[in-house]
């Protein structure tokens, strides 16, 4: 048992894990303003202006409650997004995927493999899983994402009202969405939606924007940009190992196009 190489024998295995081809939905292009959130209490209506929108429903004074668990808006200029996203494909495909990871992990820890061996195999088998989620994403057509700003309280207004203008003058990303009132001393979460992780030039056009809004700023803390989403906010219930959503919650210049240029939240000390 000490002289056997998990490595190899995994990799001569003759079934190997992956995503069935799912051609990507052609979404045509229209002139008409779109809104996913027709008749949504907590979204914003094409009915009514940005301002009436933000005098309407203000985060720092709207408080949670059954039915408006979150505050939207969306770019009314894009068509809308493809209806062809499989959730429950991507569910049992990643789960499949996991599965054969964790097998993975309790067979590299055999008898007589150094730690050292058994950290690097199963860190390079965790790329592996990532390489393959992301791709299952592709062909679920699950890969929108999203910016995450966190202001406090006494920000909250204005970071929203800077979001919400410009997603819905099409100089943001497709979508956003604020926190309502929890608790009045709780930070509130803002996200910017992008509509696909896999683009980095448009992630990155959304964060120069940020900068631009004066959102974001070198010396503030690190934001985050999260893949993977529905309109309904679909996360995968997913971990790998002690990397806890590896394909969904990175930081942002983890992602290459922005390595030594991460943004930094304004409004975060």
């Amino acid at each position: 048992m000490a002289n056997f190489d998990v490595v190899t024998w995994w990799d001569r295995r003759s079934y190997h894990w992956q995503p069935a081809p799912k051609p990507a939905a052609q979404v045509p292009p229209t002139n008409t303003p779109h809104n996913p959130y027709l008749n949504v209490p907590g979204a914003r209506q094409l009915s009514e202006s940005v301002p009436d929108f933000l005098a309407r429903l203000p985060p720092a004074t709207t408080d949670w409650r059954p039915g408006l668990d979150w505050i939207r808006i969306s770019n009314p200029h894009l068509p809308p997004p493809s209806s062809d996203s499989d959730h429950t494909r991507l569910l049992e495909g990643g789960a499949e995927r996991l599965a054969l990871f964790a097998s993975f992990e309790q067979m590299a820890s055999v008898v007589g493999r150094s730690p050292t061996q058994v950290r690097a195999d199963i860190s390079r088998e965790r790329g592996k899983a990532v390489k393959d989620l992301k791709a299952l994403a592709a062909a679920c057509s699950v890969v929108c994402g999203k910016w995450m700003l966190f202001p406090e309280p006494g920000d909250v207004n204005d970071v929203w009202a800077r979001v919400a203008t410009a997603t819905a003058d099409n100089t943001l990303g497709i979508a956003a969405k604020v926190e309502p009132r929890v608790a009045s001393e709780k930070a509130r979460l803002i996200c910017v939606y992008t509509r696909d992780f896999r683009d980095k030039e448009d992630v990155g056009r959304v964060l120069d924007r940020m900068r631009e809004l004066e959102l974001v700023r070198p010396s503030g803390r690190q934001i985050y940009y999260k893949s993977g989403w529905s309109p309904f906010d679909f996360v995968w219930p997913f971990s790998l190992g002690n990397d806890a959503y590896p394909v969904l919650q990175m930081r942002g210049q983890s992602l290459g196009f922005m390595e030594g240029t991460s943004g930094k939240s304004r409004h975060q000390r």
